[in-house]
Formats: structure tokens, sequence, C-alpha cells
């Protein structure tokens, strides 16, 4: 029989002190039934029951097990991936459109600096005038 108690007397240690942990752990808004000072006396002056009853009545257990309504707010799904992502496929046409106005914006801007150095500065009507000097009288 001692044999057995030295074991069992290390798994409530730890059950007692997960338990103490888990309580002192958990964000107020996830306690259940009882204030959370009160769960943490209550783990603490009753020591194996008390864990028991945290573990089972105290705290809000995950997704999967849940009854009750959600704790927070509904958040949407997160994307798997960037391509599943609405807001990343816009944020990457905006960026392809703006690549794309920068590039026809540097050609045009090449075009003029070459027609400037070739010598002649380009009508509205997409002339070049000479530059002779002829028509300034």
């Amino acid at each position: 029989m001692p044999r057995l108690l030295i074991p069992l007397g290390i798994v409530a240690a730890g059950l007692i002190i997960y338990s103490l942990i888990e309580c002192l752990m958990t964000p107020r808004h996830q306690v259940r039934a009882l204030p959370k000072i009160v769960w943490v006396l209550i783990v603490l002056l009753v020591p194996l029951v008390g864990a028991l009853l945290w573990l089972f009545l105290g705290r809000r257990r995950g997704s999967g097990g849940q009854a009750g309504p959600p704790s927070g707010p509904a958040r949407p799904p997160r994307p798997q991936s960037p391509d599943d992502d609405a807001s990343f496929l816009r944020q990457l046409d905006i960026q392809r459109k703006q690549q794309q106005r920068q590039a026809e914006l540097d050609r045009r801007e090449a075009e003029l600096r070459a027609r400037e150095n070739k010598g002649g500065a380009p009508r509205r009507d997409g002339s070049e005038t000479p530059d002779d000097g002829s028509d300034l009288a």
C-alpha cells in the first residue's frame, strides 16, 4: 500500500500545482461560476477536490468542448495562404498598377529627354520645331 501512496501523492501534487497555475493564468473573462480569487482559495484549501473542481467547473473549455456561447466577439477565419486573402490580392493589384504607371512615366520622360538632346522641342501637334531660329521673327 505505501508503494501506491507515493506515486498517487506525486500525481495529486502535480495536479494541484497544474490547477493552481492554470487558475492564475486564466483571464478573468474565461472563469466560470465564481470569482477568480475564490477559485484560487478553493484549489489551495481543498487540495485534490478543489483542483478537480477547477478543471471541470471553473474554466471554460476549448472550442471542442465548449457548450456555452463563445467567450468573445466572433472573428472571421484567417486565410491559410496569401492568395486566399482578398485584401492582400487587392494590395498586389494596386502595387502592380502603380509600377505600370511609373514605368509609363519613366518611358515618357526618357522620350522627352531624347527629344531635348536631339535639338527639337515637341509641339502640341506632335511635330518638332527646328532649332535654326527661323521661326523667332
